[in-house]
């Protein structure tokens, strides 16, 4: 699954866990038939997980839904393996009103009644026990469909039509089956839709019947599935166009985009590239896609996820999967091509090989993650450059300084551990390990070991020491302590290097837990690192790699070549540590431009400047004295890392005093290169120019302060409001968000009442985010307000709770929130309550912790996850008030000579 993720000001990138929207109310079980001797004592429910004496073997399901309506029926019978007798049978079930239940064993109907099991669970009760052996149970029952979320059973309107779809991933599938809803369960499904005889019907697998049902219904079959866990079981319904998009693979599969009624032009783009990333995968892996059919079906707009794997139906959302033929920008290819390539890959990690239980969704999510550069790279070499996993690793690390992040291989105790699984921490640091190790053993050695995992564990569960020791095995030695240093402890490393140069050249290498100022953990932590240091060695460059184990370790470096000029501990930038050079290392490396660095590693070297800047590690005149030199740089990923060290500055770090030195600088680095790219392309360009020109104009208009990108910007969005072709289609967000941040009322109800026209779903959430830039106080707290109205839907207004840029903005913000909690938990998702606390987060303001905790403690914390997200986001608040107290000072000094 792709998680939609929400970056707090204080620098801290996490994700948004796909958790409950809709609170359902508590199982209502139906009595069927009475327990036999009368009354009995209540069985009690299970704590958490299921038990293993009775198993699934098989389901087969009847769902008869109405898209656009609040309740469907549904029927399923579970045939089981007991291994010993049974007086109550406990399987997950949320929501659901039981009509009639009863088991078939030894050859006749046992009536059952179902028992409450309190939120989770629903119990069925034997009239009498049910022997060891095979069994079936048959039950009948009701549920709700969500309108506001999108978990379970939801329904969403796009345009006047309705549709209707799933997501079950992580426990959700209880919602409308009552089931083994744990991924250990895996085994075939057999669904049957009832739906309006207009509307088509979808699954995992292919379509085996239609045929008439009720009155203006009909019931559509599906062949029975692979072995699936609940939560990969899907289905949809709805008024959709299939648009063919070829067969692909070593087996020839059938491709298609499913489309909202009226939208099959929009799905080009997915059509003419999915069947490619399938094959790409295909030869990765070695074996053909495991399923039937591959469908690519649209979501109008998901809260919780960008898209979700299931085999044969792959959901996404529709801003990422469909784009008018105007609207196909370079942004929107880049983003479904790696989207799907993260999806696709589940196909066989996640899919063909499940994790045991949540602990190992890692092994999903990591490596799906991994793998969308491992194939977009050759797929489009200009997006990828071996840059990707510098952004994983990243992401990651912002994360990993906090002392209340998760392990990669986090205990799952409570279902708000299942709800925080889905993370940062899962996703990026899990896939930036595994470039690591990759890169430690060798492409083909990894290639090897994934392949054998896959080919052990096929149709099957597995655990993260299955796939350890798969690598193991390919390798030639043991990898456990190596990866668990990495999976089972939180945090990361801090690899500072000097070099020895008396006698021998060798480097000093010293490790501990990168911890920035403020933090109150402790940095007396180790890891079993491998690093690997390129260095100058004469005229020419060496390298030496080694296990950096405990705290301290001596490398030798290539004697025949004196004292190296230059070194970087951190070949290709893909150790998931971050790196300081001692002495003089980093000035050499970054004073020239870091001429002597890949791509990759001076990426991730400008990515550690900004960390240990941020972190206190690095005095602010050091930092930052490296970058005029980037000011003539051609590369835009590497203008990318500069620009996002120079966008930290302009947050809550400078004074106002300062803000104008700070403009023009910004402008004396980027401006002209701004003016060079301008706001349209030119014939010839490539897609870096396509891809970096909103990313400058943005800076230097909003960042710099710079009145004519400004004018040129409020020209621009004014010219597209009256013909949506007068911007391209990549560059009007940042010229809306340009525009509103030195925008007027007249600017503000101009785009106002365009977002309230506008029924597309790509323009209606550039134009409501832009409602959220606006400097002026007055109408940033009227943007404020439509969260409170019925003008627009909430779930689309949540990024203006997120937008200031300003310190009263952000702090008008957290008072909004403060004295609207109530009206906005009744109007939002629960992954979008349970992450308010980091609008208090982005105030940057540590007098304000004791506050936050006491308000939101009584409040988000009531949602799935929410516990923890609290803790991150005071602890953010708390590390973002120590990094200002202690560069403050040495950043004015800085910014004086501008």
């Amino acid at each position: 699954m792709n998680v939609r993720r929400w970056a707090v000001s204080a620098g801290v990138c996490l994700a948004a866990a796909a958790c409950a929207s809709d609170r359902a109310s508590a199982p209502r079980a139906g009595a069927s038939a009475p327990a036999a001797g009368g009354a009995a004592e209540a069985p009690k429910p299970p704590a958490l997980r299921l038990g293993r004496s009775v198993r699934p073997e098989r389901y087969a399901a009847r769902v008869s839904l109405t898209p656009g309506e609040r309740e469907f029926e549904g029927s399923i019978d579970i045939d089981l393996a007991l291994d010993e007798a049974t007086s109550v049978l406990w399987l997950n079930g949320t929501g659901l009103t039981v009509r009639e239940a009863h088991f078939e064993a030894g050859g006749a109907p046992v009536p059952a009644r179902a028992v409450d099991g309190g939120g989770e669970f629903l119990g069925f009760r034997p009239e009498r026990p049910i022997a060891a052996g095979k069994a079936r149970l048959h039950v009948e029952y009701r549920g709700g469909v969500s309108f506001q979320g999108d978990e379970g059973l939801f329904t969403q309107k796009e345009g006047e039509r309705w549709y209707a779809m799933t997501q079950f991933e992580a426990t959700y599938a209880r919602r409308v089956f009552p089931c083994f809803d744990e991924p250990s369960f895996k085994v075939p499904w057999q669904l049957t839709l009832e739906v309006p005889e207009g509307d088509a019907a979808y699954a995992n697998t292919p379509q085996v019947s239609e045929g008439p049902a009720r009155p203006g219904r009909k019931a559509v079959a599906f062949a029975p599935t692979k072995p699936l866990p609940s939560y990969l079981v899907a289905f949809a319904a709805g008024p959709y166009d299939a648009v063919e998009a070829g067969r692909a693979g070593q087996n020839k599969v059938a491709v298609r985009i499913l489309a909202p009624a009226g939208k099959r032009a929009q799905a080009r783009w997915a059509a003419a590239v999915s069947g490619q990333l399938l094959e790409r995968l295909e030869a990765y892996f070695g074996t053909p896609y495991p399923y039937e059919k591959l469908d690519v079906i649209a979501v109008p707009m998901p809260n919780s996820f960008t898209a979700m794997e299931h085999p044969g139906l792959v959901t996404f959302a529709q801003n990422a999967l469909l784009a008018k033929p105007e609207d196909e920008s370079v942004q929107f290819q880049r983003e479904y091509s790696y989207v799907a390539a993260h999806e696709f890959a589940h196909q066989w990690f996640g899919n063909l090989v499940t994790a045991a239980w949540w602990d190992d969704v890692w092994l999903n999510e990591s490596f799906a993650t991994w793998m969308e550069g491992k194939i977009i790279g050759p797929f489009r070499p200009e997006w990828s450059r071996g840059v990707d996993v510098i952004g994983y690793r990243s992401q990651a690390l912002a994360s990993d300084v906090l002392t209340s992040a998760r392990k990669v291989r986090q205990p799952i105790e409570t279902s708000d551990d299942i709800a925080n699984a889905f993370d940062g921490i899962t996703y990026q640091k899990g896939a930036t390990v595994l470039a690591m190790f990759e890169r430690s053993l060798g492409e083909e050695t990894f290639k090897k070991g994934v392949r054998a995992f896959l080919e052990k564990h096929a149709w099957g569960n597995a655990t993260a020491a299955d796939f350890v020791s798969a690598l193991g095995r390919a390798a030639g030695r043991d990898l456990g302590p190596a990866f668990a240093s990495f999976l089972d402890q939180t945090g990361a490393p801090l690899v500072s290097v000097e070099l020895n140069c008396r006698g021998a050249p060798s480097a000093r290498l010293r490790q501990e837990r990168f911890l920035p100022v403020g933090s109150a953990g402790s940095a007396a932590q180790t890891w079993q690192v491998p690093v690997c240091l390129r260095y100058g060695a004469g005229a020419g460059e060496g390298r030496s790699c080694a296990t950096l184990g405990g705290a301290e370790a001596e490398v030798p470096l290539d004697q025949g070549a004196g004292c190296p000029a230059w070194l970087w501990p951190n070949e290709a930038g893909v150790g998931y540590y971050r790196s300081r050079p001692g002495g003089e290392l980093l000035g050499r490396l970054l004073r020239d431009g870091g001429k002597h660095l890949s791509l990759p590693e001076l990426v991730a070297a400008l990515d550690d400047v900004e960390a240990l800047f941020k972190g206190g590690k690095l005095p602010a005149g050091e930092a930052l004295a490296p970058l005029p030199s980037f000011k003539g740089e051609r590369r835009r990923e590497v203008t990318e890392a500069v620009a996002d060290i120079v966008r930290l500055l302009g947050g809550p770090l400078l004074p106002d005093s300062s803000r104008p030195n700070y403009q023009r600088f910004v402008r004396q680095i980027f401006g002209a290169r701004q003016k060079a790219l301008g706001w349209a392309s030119t014939k010839g360009e490539g897609d870096d120019e396509r891809l970096l020109r909103p990313v400058l104009a943005e800076l230097v208009g909003d960042q710099g302060g710079d009145p004519e990108v400004r004018a040129a910007a409020a020209g621009l969005v004014k010219r597209w409001l009256a013909d949506p072709k007068a911007a391209e289609p990549g560059v009007i967000g940042a010229a809306l968000r340009v525009a509103a941040s030195g925008g007027d009322r007249a600017l503000f109800e101009q785009l106002r009442g365009a977002a309230k026209r506008s029924a597309d779903r790509r323009d209606r959430p550039r134009l409501l985010a832009a409602l959220g830039e606006f400097r002026d106080p007055a109408l940033y707290r009227q943007a404020l307000e439509l969260l409170r109205g019925d003008e627009f839907d909430p779930r689309e207004l949540q990024p203006i709770l997120f937008a200031p840029g300003s310190r009263e903005g952000r702090e008008l913000a957290y008072d909004f929130v403060k004295e609207n909690f109530d009206v906005l938990a009744a109007k939002l998702p629960a992954p979008y309550v349970a992450a308010l606390p980091f609008v208090a987060s982005a105030t940057c303001d540590g007098a304000r912790e004791a506050d936050a905790r006491a308000f939101f403690a009584s409040r988000s914390t009531k949602y799935p996850g929410g516990p923890r997200q609290l803790e991150q986001a005071l602890e953010a608040m708390r590390l973002c008030a120590a990094y200002v107290g202690a560069q403050r000072e040495g950043a004015v000094a800085f910014f004086k000579k501008y």
